[in-house]
């Protein structure tokens, strides 16, 4: 907190600083004084207010209290949501295990580290050890879904696109496995975002994951080999974060990695083909899907009826091929 406010202090200082250079530039008799002095100062002390600004705003964004309503709901923990919850949770395996299985005792290590200097990021230990262990299941089930924390502050990089997807059913049966687990001791760092993070976040290049309230009931359609199941399944194990909004193929350069374009892809294999996939990591001909693509997650996740109907709505799409590809 202590370093965050003098960065944005230097931050301002320079503001400061660069236009009163422009102030003394402009006052000079010598053109060649006045006008290199007065374009170079006058752009870095744009430059710089527009990024101070920015930060500002992304430090108000990190930690605005929203006023999404916590549910009122208590989750019966049956066996039967555990045991659902279970497969559920291998969804959040990748982030919030460090031993990269259940249980999820948080993240092994800084989640944005190796990249930008960001600061501090661990995904929080949320077994009943962790600091979740007072929280309440609607407080639980906001934080999946709409990305809020118990004190109200929105969490970043929460998968909250997939997860604002999720039915009440499943979200509660998430809890449910959740509290079932071994109380795990494992105390993480705190979020400790810096003055470059709120910079992405305030300039929209990063959001945060807080989503609008869900105020009506969110209810999956019937489980089974069917293409609507499928486009459920898609929709809350995140498939589009990597492969594209309308799944024709990720972006370059995004957080995410750039998956490849399904909706031509997948309408080239047969079932058994896309089954074999996605349970062995090696797509028909022999090629290894990328490290990037988490085919064991959906594979601990899907029972074969869930690969059917992933391949059933995928297999449906439409073929899309933007000019760029």
């Amino acid at each position: 907190m202590i370093a965050n406010i003098i960065s944005m202090l230097v931050l301002i200082a320079l503001v400061v600083l660069f236009a009163w250079l422009v102030k003394r530039a402009w006052g000079s008799k010598h053109w060649f004084v006045k006008w290199p002095g007065v374009v170079l100062s006058g752009l870095l002390t744009l430059v710089l207010a527009a990024a101070t600004g920015a930060a500002g705003i992304g430090f108000y964004k990190l930690n605005a209290p929203q006023s999404n309503p916590v549910p009122d709901v208590k989750v019966a923990g049956t066996p039967e949501q555990i045991a659902r919850g279970q497969k559920l949770a291998t969804i959040c395996v990748g982030c919030h295990a460090s031993a990269g299985k259940l249980p999820l005792d948080g993240s092994p290590g800084n989640f944005i580290e190796g990249g930008p200097p960001l600061g501090t990021l661990y995904a929080p230990n949320l077994t009943p050890g962790g600091e979740t262990q007072g929280w309440s299941d609607g407080e639980l089930i906001r934080a999946i879904r709409e990305g809020v924390h118990q004190d109200g502050h929105p969490l970043v990089i929460m998968p909250t696109e997939a997860f604002y997807n999720l039915s009440d059913a499943d979200v509660q049966a998430l809890v449910a496995y959740l509290r079932s687990q071994p109380a795990v001791k494992r105390d993480l760092p705190a979020r400790d975002l810096n003055v470059l993070a709120a910079l992405f976040i305030g300039s929209g290049m990063f959001p945060t994951a807080v989503k609008p309230p869900i105020m009506q009931p969110v209810v999956a359609p019937p489980a089974g080999a069917t293409a609507d199941y499928g486009k459920y399944l898609v929709a809350i194990g995140g498939c589009r974060d990597c492969h594209g909004a309308d799944l024709a193929g990720g972006a370059e350069g995004g957080f995410a990695p750039a998956g490849p374009n399904l909706t031509v892809v997948v309408p080239k294999w047969s079932e058994a083909d896309f089954i074999q996939t996605m349970r062995t990591g090696v797509a028909p001909g022999g090629h290894t899907l990328s490290e990037d693509m988490p085919w064991k997650d959906v594979s601990a996740f899907s029972s074969d009826d869930d690969l059917r109907a992933f391949y059933a709505y995928l297999h449906g799409l439409p073929p899309t091929v933007r000019a760029t590809q």
